[in-house]
């Protein structure tokens, strides 16, 4: 129980940041070096790397929970 409660939180630690990347690259628009959109964005407001750490460690925590979950006996 105290890995699956580690999951969720992990969880939500990623989703948390990705969502605040994500909105702030959307609210500032950027053309970065004829790259425009989302991916301009995110280069342009130096947050493609927070913004792959922080979706990293979404996907880690629900793979952790979802195999706390369905994983099976070990």
């Amino acid at each position: 129980m105290k890995k699956f409660i580690f999951a969720l939180l992990l969880t939500g630690i990623g989703f948390a940041f990705s969502l605040f990347c994500f909105i702030y690259a959307a609210c500032n628009p950027w053309t970065y070096n004829g790259i425009d959109g989302l991916l301009g964005s995110l280069l342009g407001t130096d947050l493609l790397v927070p913004f792959a750490i922080s979706f990293a460690v979404l996907l880690a925590g629900l793979f952790l929970a979802w195999r706390e979950a369905y994983g099976g006996k070990r």
